[in-house]
């Protein structure tokens, strides 16, 4: 059963290639999305085993004696299995509805399986050629996904850059890998000559390549150009699971080897970064998607700090928070994709007024925004508490206070993105179109998500002990810490409940009695403008009152913007290029010419050698 994820997904791709042409859209859906849930049903049937501490391995070519394709399931590969096959299968429902209009959806389906299966390979590989193989091979499925709608030039363009923003820093990950076989003379990372060999200079290898993946400042910028994708192909690959593959690398370092103090210093600089960088741009964007991309940037920065930490309530809250991000950024992206589908628009300007029109939407929205930003009884809250908690414990008072300030931002935005999308009243844009609630099936997505993102904030400590304690127990870390049912710390007493928890449900208990007892407006009451008249046909939005933050920040931005160097660089590039065509069909007219040049370069090389 171990192998059986990446038997059946491959399997079904090759099923879809032969027969595709002869199913409608919807039947693809199915099949696709019943071929992920096998999957699923397979990694939870070894779930047991490894919550017990038990190690998983299977030889898929037990012919080969030294086959690299040997599978290694642990309790952090199972983290990171469920959540591709476990969110995936939800994004699968969606689609069904999603797609079925769409031409060439024998080719999504394909890839997205092949996506699936190559993050479960990348995180269950025991060879490190295998882990090479998985990280190209859901590089390429991202590259292939986001130019989807190839006749589209912005979509074209954002697949090239997502393509050489990953995969030229993935060349440090295959250095680095060339590296540890000179000095250990073997693949295979669970071998202890791979531990001795480990150094600072393969840790910043694997780091470049991490960063690349996992949108790190400064190699973030290619996941907004990644937006012209199908929504559930930013659910999937830029929020859930893609994304998350730099994270697998960084936490899989701690299985590795023990680190050095400057290794969590450095990685604790980068998540800080990220997730300010993160957070800045999103408060300027006007593209629902776009503001959730740099969101992405930002929370994964949470993310690698709280890995950075380095100590065992660290690692806790890094994990936590690893499976938490993708249940909520996940329904965030399906929610703007539903938005879109019905307005025909994802410009936060052209919107408004759509809880009316979308009710079951703007609830599943409303939780999975509560849980980004924090708010008690989510996923989201019991992370942020977590890592602040984590932080706190380690003294990194300055990570706190960086935390706490993007967490203020990340309010500001996801306030601005609600606000604009659901309340207030349709804008102009929408006045003549007949905009309908998301179909069932793709509430049926999001709304699983969201349950998850509720129920796992109400009981975190499932997810404490089902998953983190196990995945702590694979990066070689002891839990030295006891955690309430409601997730929080609390010192080695076992206090039933923290005075945070006390404040949290009291404070949901004041906001319920508020709504309770209100008594509606006996008449419609204009938006209140300071005096100013609005004019005719205009009606006031989030956005413009966010005006005033974004001229403040402005002027980080510009300095903050990593693209200019790179936009420099490749134009750089290219010029060269181009004399080098030049050049070439200047030779090409003077074959004497060529033929001594070429003599002259083998003689310098042979002489260098």
């Amino acid at each position: 059963m171990a192998g059986f994820p990446l038997v059946i997904l491959p399997g079904v791709v090759v099923l879809l290639f032969i027969a595709g042409r002869y199913l409608s859209p919807k039947a693809k859906g199915w099949i696709a999305f019943l071929a992920d849930l096998t999957a699923l049903g397979s990694i939870l049937w070894l779930a047991p085993g490894i919550l017990q501490g038990k190690i998983v391995e299977l030889n898929l070519f037990p012919w080969l004696s030294e086959s690299p394709f040997v599978l290694y399931f642990d309790g952090l590969s199972l983290v990171f299995s469920l959540m591709a096959a476990g969110i995936g299968s939800a994004i699968l429902i969606y689609c069904i509805e999603y797609m079925k209009h769409e031409q060439g959806t024998t080719r999504f389906y394909m890839l997205m399986l092949t996506f699936i299966a190559g993050l479960i390979g990348l995180v269950s590989a025991r060879s490190l050629i295998m882990v090479y193989l998985c990280w190209e091979v859901i590089g390429l499925c991202s590259y292939f996904l986001v130019g989807f709608w190839y006749n589209e030039t912005v979509a074209v363009n954002g697949a090239r850059k997502v393509l050489v923003m990953t995969h030229i820093p993935g060349y440090a990950l295959l250095l680095a890998i060339l590296l540890l076989y000179k000095d250990a003379g073997t693949f295979v990372w669970t071998d202890p000559a791979i531990a001795a060999h480990f150094n600072t200079t393969i840790f910043l290898l694997v780091l470049i390549a991490a960063m690349a993946k996992s949108v790190m400042f400064p190699i973030h910028t290619w996941i907004p150009e990644a937006m012209n994708a199908p929504t559930p192909v930013s659910a999937l690959l830029h929020s859930a699971c893609y994304v998350k593959a730099g994270v697998y690398l960084v936490a899989r370092m701690y299985s590795i080897s023990p680190w050095h103090p400057a290794w969590n210093t450095i990685l604790l600089i980068v998540g800080c970064a990220t997730m300010i960088v993160g957070a800045l741009f999103a408060l300027f964007q006007t593209d629902l998607k776009r503001l959730l991309a740099y969101s992405t940037i930002s929370q994964l920065g949470y993310i690698m700090t709280a890995f950075g930490l380095g100590t065992p309530f660290g690692i806790l809250a890094g994990v936590f928070y690893v499976f938490s991000h993708g249940l909520f950024k996940g329904t965030l992206f399906l929610c703007a994709g539903a938005i879109q589908h019905a307005a025909g628009t994802r410009d936060m300007r052209l919107l408004g007024g759509m809880a009316r029109t979308m009710p079951r939407t703007a609830l599943i929205w409303f939780i999975a925004a509560g849980s980004i930003i924090g708010v008690p009884l989510t996923n989201g809250f019991v992370a942020k508490w977590l890592l602040y908690d984590a932080a706190l414990e380690s003294g990194a008072w300055i990570v706190v206070i960086i935390a706490w300030v993007v967490s203020t931002f990340t309010a500001f935005y996801i306030l601005k993105a609600t606000v604009s999308v659901f309340y207030g009243e349709p804008s102009v844009f929408l006045k003549n179109k007949k905009v309908e609630e998301a179909s069932t099936g793709m509430l049926t997505g999001m709304g699983i998500l969201a349950a998850f993102s509720l129920f796992f904030g109400i009981v975190p400590q499932l997810l404490i002990d089902w998953l983190a304690r196990p995945a702590m127990a694979a990066m070689k870390f002891e839990p030295a810490q006891i955690i309430t049912f409601l997730g929080l710390h609390v010192a080695q007493s076992g206090a039933p409940v923290t005075a945070g928890a006390i404040l949290a449900i009291t404070a949901f208990l004041v906001v319920w009695l508020i709504f309770a007892i209100r008594k509606p407006s006996p008449k419609g009451v204009s938006t209140f403008t300071g005096g100013e008249p609005l004019p005719e046909g205009n009606t006031l939005n989030a956005i413009d009152f966010s005006e005033f933050a974004e001229e403040v920040f402005f002027p980080a931005l510009t300095v903050l913007d990593p693209d200019p160097v790179y936009f420099l660089i490749w134009k750089g590039i290219y010029t060269l290029s181009q004399k080098f065509r030049e050049l070439s069909e200047k030779l090409e007219k003077s074959p004497a010419v060529l033929i001594i040049g070429a003599a002259v370069i083998v003689s310098v090389v042979i002489w260098l050698i």
